[in-house]
């Protein structure tokens, strides 16, 4: 293992180590996420604390250390002070952290899920008149991309049982195979994907526009986004039951 590595870093989380210490969990491009020492930072006078607080961008010298590698130096490149300055922002981003934290592995990198955290973090920290409404849409719309990327992206178009193109009315969602049925096929069989279909969730019309609105754009056009209450709860509900069914 080399010495010391150099690396851009986004800063998920911070916890207490030792008597002066901290221990910083990030995530970076090509070496995925580390846990990593922070020596010093809560002393007075600390220089290196500012520039690991969570929600923090920063570029990273590492030095490989017996237990723990740690952090020789850290220059931050963004603190996103649009999201720290807005209580609603700090609320969902905080929810992002922990849950992209919670889906990702220790020492498996992944270059796209450290860019797409980064873009979906400088969205919100320039999103504009921004409510808690627009909080739960722009969460919704990260756990989607970041469930796409992660190997679990939804099948929203196509019944997972027949293929055929999936009609307006009354359709059902797969947890565990991540994905809508219809009518017909859930009707037909006792099991839907080699579960009891009672386990399957219903679906209206309006969230399976979302989802695959979420799917397919950018994040740039949540800030143009609207939705009722009904369908945010419903997308927020079904999102929460596919991440406990599978993490």
């Amino acid at each position: 293992m080399e010495e010391t590595k150099n690396t851009p870093a986004l800063i998920l989380n911070r916890q207490d180590y030792k008597e002066n210490d901290s221990l910083v969990t990030v995530y970076t491009p090509h070496f995925g996420k580390l846990a990593l020492v922070a020596r010093g930072t809560k002393k007075a006078g600390s220089k290196l604390a500012g520039h690991v607080e969570p929600l923090t961008s920063a570029d990273f010298m590492i030095i490989a250390g017996k237990g723990f590698d740690y952090i020789g130096s850290a220059i931050t490149r963004e603190a996103y002070p649009g999201i720290r300055e807005n209580l609603n922002k700090l609320y969902y981003a905080g929810k992002a952290l922990n849950l992209f934290n919670r889906l990702t592995k220790e020492n498996q990198s992944d270059e796209r899920l450290f860019f797409l955290l980064e873009r979906w973090l400088g969205i919100l920290n320039d999103f504009s008149d921004f409510k808690r409404e627009n909080g739960e849409l722009v969460l919704a719309f990260f756990t989607i991309k970041l469930l796409a990327e992660s190997g679990y992206k939804p099948e929203m178009y196509h019944c997972l049982e027949c293929s055929k193109v999936v009609s307006p009315g009354k359709n059902y969602f797969n947890l565990a195979n991540g994905g809508v049925v219809c009518e017909e096929c859930f009707e037909k069989d006792r099991l839907i994907g080699g579960i009891p279909k009672t386990e399957l969730l219903t679906i209206t019309d309006n969230c399976i526009k979302l989802m695959r609105f979420m799917v397919d754009n950018r994040f740039k056009s949540a800030e143009k986004l609207k939705t009722d209450n009904k369908t945010l709860k419903e997308i927020d509900n079904l999102l929460d039951k596919f991440i406990i069914f599978h993490f």
